[in-house]
Order: structure tokens, then sequence, then C-alpha cells
């Protein structure tokens, strides 16, 4: 028999070239440090680069800005600038980003708000999801970008044929 990477409990491989997320960037913004503490620890078991923390959105628009990350992880309710506001100026910004919201909001209550801005995250999650819903919504997520890129530049160099 072969030698076999072991499969993650998710059913994912932990190679590199099945897992999108390995070596992305991540921004963690949570106006709590304990929460960004755990939310860093989460990101990185997965695969992600911690590249930055910020406790508001004013903060989070300020590194973003700087750093690019792959992935920017929200609060929604924070002082200075709440979450939502951040992903407006986020998105006005053309920042190529994954945002997610992580938040102890009810998901109907931040998508009613979110709709009434014009504004979508990627992904919302509640603070008490788990790991799990984690690794296979940012997996699919990240894995329909790199096939979106890779179908792009496939028609790009087929066009110049």
């Amino acid at each position: 028999m072969g030698t076999q990477s072991k499969p993650e409990k998710s059913g994912f491989k932990q190679s590199s070239s099945s897992n999108p997320l390995k070596g992305k960037t991540v921004l963690v913004v949570d106006d709590n440090a304990h929460q960004r503490k755990r939310l860093k620890e989460l990101y990185v078991s997965l695969g992600f680069v911690c590249i930055g923390e910020a406790e508001n959105g004013l903060e989070a628009l300020e590194r973003a800005e700087k750093s690019s990350p792959d992935l920017i992880s929200l609060d929604i309710l924070m002082p200075v600038m709440h979450g939502v506001e951040t992903l407006g100026y986020l998105r006005e910004a053309n920042l190529q980003a994954v945002v997610v919201f992580v938040s102890a909001l009810g998901s109907m209550e931040v998508v009613s708000e979110l709709k009434s801005k014009g504004f979508l995250p990627d992904a919302i999650f509640s603070k008490k999801d788990t790991r799990d819903m984690f690794l296979q919504v940012l997996h699919r997520i990240f894995a329909e970008q790199q096939e979106e890129m890779t179908s792009q530049v496939s028609n790009a160099v087929a066009s110049h044929v």
C-alpha cells in the first residue's frame, strides 16, 4: 500500500494542493481581544496566516489597505465604525478580499440590515459556529475563487493563440 496523507475530520486532505486556504492571509477584526485571539487561532488551524488584527472598522480599513489580506473577518457591532459600514467602504474601495462576518447577532438581523445598505459579505458566521462549519464554507469560497481565476487564465491564453 502507498502512503497517503490523512484526511482531516471534515474529509479534506491536509496536502496544500487540496487546501485552497493554506497560506492565504487573514485580517481579524473584533473589538473583543478574547474573540480576536480565538478567531486568529481558528483561522491559523485552517491554514491561514494571520497578518493583522484590528479593534474596529476604521483600523480594519487602514490595515486592509496596507496589507491586502485574502480574507477579512469582521465583527458587526464595534465602536468607532461597525462591521456593516466597514463592509461598505471595503466594497467601494474594490479590495479583492473575501469578507465574512462573524457575529453574535442572528443572521436574519444581519441580512436585513445588509440588504438595506446594499452590500453583502461573502459569508456570515455565528460566533458559535464550529471549526468544521468555517472550514467547509471558506474552503468552498476559496476553491470557487481559484477555479474562476484558472478559467480566466485559460480563456486569456486561448484568445491569444
